[in-house]
């Protein structure tokens, strides 16, 4: 069998959540003796527009298409020519039994429609909701969730000069895009759940945790005494969704406790960095048993229904504990007083006295459960895929 994985980013250039499980995803793919090929957009801004790269890296055959990010229309969101038609010829060429999609932001959304004229099987991964929303998060233009994609929502929300028709336009257009999809798979019941509400029918999405490489995680549980000084830790972008300003809002209240965020962060850090919030920088997935070991405490205070935040099942895999927001896929996995503790999203009081509540006695996290067996193997995960695989070809 061969399967061709697109995504619209991929190691070592981008290491964000979707991009590090598509890595995994297709370093286990090979493992298993699956010819694998992975097709994605790289920005390199002192080369020329649309320039191939062929590479193959750590064995995996990589096509990387240089495409800056310049979106000057509404329309640039979803759609490339020059992208349908380089991905045309290497598809025809590569002839895969499959194609895996992952995301097809700055990419081409027209890229499931040569597959489906090819008569090849397609599966797509839902990573966030940007098949529906522009902006990926169902956030609108007020910094609220959104409840649905509609044409009014979506003009109010856009940040590009459009009108309503072309709104109405592009939604229908995503609609038969996703009408081509054979298979979704999900990592949460609530994308699951909100994909079934737009109208994807139920036995064309299947609820498939995403597999982690396990043994990579070093585990080392700590134990707490009721002097136990906390360290708090972010890692992730540091962007308004993801909640920073709640977090940093939070602790500039509690100044005797410590806040290390790991994430990329520009000249803004000289007007947030404080005593006790310290911005550590962007780290590599690499270096992730170094991280997680500076932190006592993960917070993950994300405002929109986060999928299934990869960093906190990485939390899970080295045995520490979690405190996140009470929505979406973070409160499917971080059951309150549990396995760690979920507080209303948005709000850095209900944040603050629950962090009180643990550095006034630390004992409560050695009450918290083990969920590092909750935590599905990548192999475990790939096994899945091939079954659906093998299900369509």
């Amino acid at each position: 069998m061969k399967v061709l994985k697109v995504i619209h980013g991929f190691p070592p250039d981008y290491m964000a959540g979707s991009e590090v499980y598509s890595y995994h995803l297709v370093k286990e793919l090979i493992k298993q003796k699956i010819e694998t090929f992975v097709f994605t957009r790289v920005e390199n801004e002192f080369d020329e527009n649309y320039k191939l790269y062929n590479e193959c890296f750590e064995n995996i055959n990589i096509q990387r298409v240089n495409k800056p990010k310049r979106d000057y229309l509404y329309s640039d969101k979803f759609f490339d020519e020059n992208m349908d038609k380089i991905f045309k010829n290497y598809i025809t060429r590569i002839n895969p039994d499959i194609v895996h999609f992952g995301h097809l932001s700055h990419l081409s959304t027209n890229l499931i429609k040569i597959v489906k004229e090819l008569n090849i099987p397609i599966v797509y991964t839902i990573h966030d909701f940007w098949l529906f929303c522009v902006k990926g998060q169902m956030i609108n233009e007020l910094g609220k969730i959104c409840t649905k994609p509609s044409n009014s929502n979506c003009l109010k929300c856009s940040n590009y000069v459009v009108d309503e028709l072309e709104v109405k336009k592009t939604l229908s257009h995503m609609n038969n895009i996703i009408s081509f999809i054979d298979i979704f798979t999900s990592p949460s019941k609530t994308l699951k759940d909100f994909f079934i509400s737009q109208g994807v029918k139920k036995d064309k999405i299947k609820y498939l945790k995403y597999g982690f490489n396990t043994k990579k995680i070093i585990y080392n549980k700590k134990v707490f005494t009721k002097d136990s000084k906390i360290k708090f830790g972010f890692m992730g972008r540091v962007i308004p969704v993801k909640g920073i300003k709640i977090l940093i809002d939070t602790f500039k209240e509690l100044k005797n406790e410590k806040l290390l965020i790991y994430g990329s962060i520009g000249s803004q850090k000289r007007y947030l960095e404080t005593k006790n919030i310290r911005f550590k920088g962007k780290y590599d997935n690499n270096s992730i048993n170094e991280v997680l070991g500076e932190i006592d405490v993960l917070i993950v205070p994300s405002i929109w229904y986060e999928n299934a935040p990869l960093v906190i099942q990485e939390a899970f895999l080295a045995g520490i504990p979690v405190i996140t927001s009470d929505i979406g896929g973070m409160s499917e996995l971080v059951q309150d007083g549990i396995n760690g503790f979920t507080f209303s999203v948005g709000s850095s009081k209900d944040l603050q006295i629950l962090i009180e509540k643990i550095c006034s006695n630390p004992l409560l996290l050695n009450n918290l459960i083990n969920s590092r067996d909750s935590v599905v193997d990548i192999k475990d995960d790939v096994q899945s895929l091939i079954k659906i695989y093998e299900g369509l070809v």
